[in-house]
């Protein structure tokens, strides 16, 4: 009879300890969605979104800089008015000797830079070599800036509860990287609009004729995507955070933990098997 109240009591010690486990696995899958719910910044994913369809359209957009009474000219003898990206994805190259039969006259050296496959893909005193490492130059960090900004739209989507990748997302890292690499973007499109404005003035076709080379659309974009950069990064720095979250929830689990490791009470009927204690001795 004695067995078999020892062996019920442990059998509901084992049910007692497989609810108390299956109750803190609900209560931490519980806390660690509430705490992903509050990590996830809504707001901040939607202007990282924005500025990287804005990054992805000053790319696709032809016109970065405008180009106007210069002698910047296509293959045909046709003016160009602009300079786009398009004509630097292709690694292209200085073409030493070409003749160039215009009607204008216009004699002296000839810059020509070929930016395609296509004998016709050619710019003539349009660039110099400065010029063209300042345009893949800018469109490398534009593809860093928006691969940053993808992973700043990724973390505030999902609201990470690593502490590394909370800390990144909380302080906004990746949306200040996109925001000081567009800022230099736009540094480097000052740089070459001055290296194609003293090209554009040496290679003029008259005398007395107005060269201007200013900024155009593209430009004016990744200005907008860093400002869309710096709402998301205001977004999370500004927002405010529980305070001292993990530790709560570490003492909690301890506690839990604790409570598990707790022998069970011997019920009344049984006997004490244990040693008495020492008698106490002044």
């Amino acid at each position: 009879m004695p067995r078999s109240n020892r062996s019920r009591s442990t059998q509901c010690g084992r049910d007692a300890h497989r609810n108390r486990t299956r109750s803190r696995h609900r209560s931490s899958s519980r806390r660690n969605s509430r705490r992903k719910l509050k990590e996830k910044n809504f707001w901040s994913a939607l202007c990282s979104m924005v500025a990287i369809v804005i990054m992805c359209t000053s790319l696709a957009e032809p016109r970065w800089i405008s180009l106007h009474g210069g002698g910047c000219r296509l293959r045909d003898c046709i003016p160009l008015d602009h300079i786009g990206t398009y004509q630097f994805f292709y690694s292209g190259q200085f073409v030493d000797s070409y003749d160039f039969t215009c009607q204008d006259g216009m004699s002296g050296s000839h810059l020509v830079y070929k930016y395609g496959e296509d004998s016709f893909n050619l710019m003539d005193n349009c660039v110099t070599h400065k010029a063209v490492k300042l345009m893949k130059t800018i469109i490398s960090f534009t593809f860093l800036a928006m691969l940053c900004t993808l992973c700043a739209f990724i973390l505030d989507l999902v609201g990470p509860t690593q502490r590394s990748l909370k800390l990144i997302h909380r302080n906004a890292i990746f949306s200040i990287i996109a925001v000081i690499l567009c800022v230099i973007i736009d540094l480097f499109c000052y740089w070459l609009v001055s290296e194609v404005l003293f090209l554009q003035k040496m290679t003029k076709l008259h005398t007395g004729s107005k060269v201007t080379v200013t900024f155009d659309i593209s430009f004016y974009l990744i200005a907008a995507a860093g400002g869309m950069g710096v709402f998301a990064t205001a977004l999370n720095c500004l927002r405010r955070y529980p305070v001292n979250e993990d530790d709560q929830s570490h003492s909690l689990l301890e506690a839990e933990h604790a409570i598990d490791c707790v022998p069970p009470e011997p019920s009344g009927g049984l006997p004490d098997n244990h040693p008495p204690p020492p008698p106490y001795s002044a």
